[in-house]
Order: structure tokens, then sequence, then C-alpha cells
């Protein structure tokens, strides 16, 4: 009995495999490259940028947690960048760009573009 068993499904799946087509299905899924941040990739952005002319935030920490680059500026939570391109993260709490400017190939400071403001800060 298990013989003939073993035997039919044996015989099933080579008529399936051999007699199936494939099927053409259009889908509407987008796929999109996240980077995932290194504590080593991302060591030269971490520091405390100290802003520039602006009453309403002080500083702005970029750091290193849980496998995620984060940023936070003075008085708000702690939020997560997402990579999108060299030198430039994506905020998606508050809607904001940052990005990391260059002198000589290393990073002295960081502009965070919210809420149609630019708001400027140097490496500390």
């Amino acid at each position: 009995m298990k013989k003939s068993i073993f035997i039919a499904a044996i015989t099933l799946f080579f008529a399936i495999s051999t007699f199936a087509k494939p099927v053409n299905i259009q889908s509407n899924i987008v796929i999109s490259k996240v980077i995932v941040a290194d504590s080593t990739e991302f060591n030269e952005y971490y520091g405390s940028y100290k802003m520039i002319d602006n009453q309403f935030v002080e500083k702005m920490k970029v750091f290193f947690k849980a496998g995620n680059l984060y940023g936070q500026a003075t008085g708000y939570p702690e939020t997560k960048l997402t990579r999108k391109k060299e030198d430039e993260f994506e905020e998606t709490n508050f809607g904001a760009m940052i990005t990391f400017t260059r002198v000589d190939g290393k990073i002295n400071g960081i502009k965070v573009s919210v809420q149609g403001q630019d708001l400027l800060g140097s490496k500390e």
C-alpha cells in the first residue's frame, strides 16, 4: 500500500512538472534598494553638529544604534536616518533630508532640509 502511494505521488509530481506551463503574471510590485548602515562604514558621520543661526535647534547628534544610523536634534526624539545616496539621508518622521558636507574629503558640516527651510550646522 505504501509503495503504491509513493509511486502515485512520484508519477503525479513528474506529470505536473513535465506538462505544467509557465504562467506570466503581471504585477505592480516595486522593488527599492535600501542601504543598511554599518557601524564602521558610517563612522565619519558620527558626532555633534552645532547648528548655525537657529534658535530652535542648537545641536544635532548623529550616532549608530541597533544596526541603523540615527540623528537627534536638541529637544527632539532620536530618529532613524535612511541613506539615499552618498552623504544624503532621509528622515521620515519629520520629512527631512539630511545632507553632510565635506571639505578635502572629510565631513565638516550638515544641512537639514525640513518644512521648506535649510538648517546648517558645523561638525564639532
